[in-house]
């Protein structure tokens, strides 16, 4: 069965997919902070650790996906690009989470003394047994860009976990592998399939999913298009692109490439 489950937002309605989740979540008491976050990425590697996310604290990461604490992702797309793979070790043990949000704020950095990196709570309840922590905790991680295709979730190496359960698949709708549990919409006929094992299996919409990237409906096309797909917006000018969530911002026109990667198709007025 054929199942077109689009996202409601419209490209007039779309957000700027900078500040993220993560970029906007915490600093109310910490001044100067305008929603921008840092590229840099340190030499040796070391991060003061913040979370985000979480119950009471659900939001729409900008590669997709939602920062509800239950899965096991991260900030810094900025400094690494969406869906990169990141091995983050400390206390004797180890995980591996997805960069899917932009953040923290150059603010929360200043504060702290050092780069930060923002994760999902599930992340420091494995390394330190703690559900959450902040900038003035001061607890430092060592990060690591590994493979895209390492699964997420505690590594292989760590003594106290069992490894990660299922591989990961290559999906041509977003452009990059995507974790085990994860569901797309398939650009080629509209149909959800979920990875499971290595492979896509058939599923009739996104209940269940770890993640779920659907199709978004857009007033210019007069259709439901799917995942990374851009579109110049008729009712404003302003480049948006599909997210598998809704529709957001900015697009780079000269590299025709938006919040999760190349555009899969370009649709100017």
């Amino acid at each position: 069965m054929l199942i077109l489950s689009a996202c409601t937002v419209g490209e007039d309605e779309a957000t700027e997919a900078t500040p993220g989740a993560s970029v906007s979540t915490p600093n109310a008491e910490l001044p100067n902070c305008n929603g921008q976050a840092s590229t840099t990425i340190p030499g040796d590697g070391k991060y003061v650790v913040t979370t985000f996310g979480g119950p009471g604290d659900h939001q729409d990461m900008s590669c997709g996906g939602y920062a509800d604490g239950t899965t096991w992702y991260a900030a810094s797309r900025q400094r690494y690009g969406c869906g990169a793979k990141l091995k983050v070790e400390a206390n004797g043990k180890c995980a591996v989470v997805s960069a899917l949000d932009y953040g923290p704020d150059v603010c929360v950095e200043k504060a702290a003394g050092r780069a930060v990196m923002d994760l999902s709570p599930l992340v420091t309840k494995h390394l330190f047994d703690i559900s959450g922590a902040g900038w003035s905790d001061g607890i430092v991680v060592n990060v690591t860009e590994v493979d895209k295709a390492t699964p997420v979730g505690p590594c292989s190496s760590d003594p106290t976990e069992p490894p990660p359960t299922g591989l990961t698949c290559p999906s041509e709708t977003l452009g990059r592998d995507v974790d085990d549990g994860v569901c797309v919409q398939a650009a080629s006929d509209a149909k959800w399939y979920q990875c499971s094992g290595g492979a896509w299996v058939d599923k009739s919409g996104p209940t269940g999913c770890s993640q779920a990237f659907a199709f978004c409906s857009s007033a210019t096309l007069g259709r439901d298009v799917p995942a990374r797909t851009c579109v110049q917006a008729a009712s404003t000018s302003t480049w948006n692109q599909c997210n598998g969530q809704g529709w957001v911002t900015p697009v780079d026109t000269a590299d025709q490439s938006g919040p999760i990667g190349a555009c899969s198709s370009w649709n100017p007025l």
